[in-house]
């Protein structure tokens, strides 16, 4: 009976493993976080210290606090915390000693409000927001007529879209992921989607994501 008991468990685990949408563990189930996206991040410093660190450094604390008149609500493509670890690590191959930094603020605030403007979009988008890729083209290809263009408050701009996934072979029906494609850089990782403070929503990026390539 244990044994039984074992296997089941086991295979739960398995099945519940195999996503096409990695995931940022925070040890909270539900989406809904009742606070602001600044003080969701303060609490979740695994994932999210460094991240609070540029944002409080580049002096843009009141946007995430959901303070500036203009822009109450705000969708964050959330870099993690070793995405910026990993930026401070490569700069020591630089030559020019002035690019070498070891803790975030060794950055410049300019580069930090760059880098944080080129993942912030005005307003609230939601991954069922976001349009479906065409099935028929790659993202990337000409005839490619789905997804959802962003446009970030740097001016940049990446095309975010929903792909769904077999289940028991059957087309679409298993998980939809949301992804999202650079122009410049390719592929965008994403982790987890949807996290909703009180003014807005957080799509945490994935650990592999370099900085700025977005």
């Amino acid at each position: 009976m244990m044994r039984t008991i074992i296997l089941i468990l086991c295979c739960v685990g398995i099945l519940s493993a195999c996503t096409q949408q990695d995931v940022i563990n925070s040890g909270v189930s539900s989406p809904y976080h009742d606070c602001n996206m600044m003080d969701y991040m303060r609490g979740d410093t695994y994932n999210w210290e460094l991240t609070v660190q540029m944002i409080e450094h580049a002096g843009l604390t009141d946007l995430f606090e959901g303070k500036v008149d203009s822009m109450p609500v705000i969708t964050f493509w959330g870099i993690p915390s070793y995405s910026i670890q990993r930026f401070i690590f490569d700069s020591h191959e630089n030559e020019d000693l002035t690019k070498v930094y070891t803790k975030v603020s060794d950055i410049p605030k300019s580069l930090c409000r760059e880098f944080l403007l080129k993942h912030v979009t005005k307003g609230k988008i939601l991954k069922e927001d976001i349009a479906y890729k065409n099935k028929e083209f790659e993202i990337n290809e000409s005839g490619q007529d789905g997804g959802t263009w962003i446009t970030c408050l740097a001016g940049n701009r990446f095309i975010a879209y929903r792909e769904g996934s077999d289940y028991a072979g059957v087309p679409d029906a298993g998980e939809v992921s949301l992804k999202c494609w650079s122009l410049s850089w390719g592929k965008i990782p994403m982790s987890s989607p949807d996290i909703q403070p009180t003014n807005g929503v957080v799509h945490a990026l994935n650990y592999s994501y370099r900085l700025g390539h977005i």
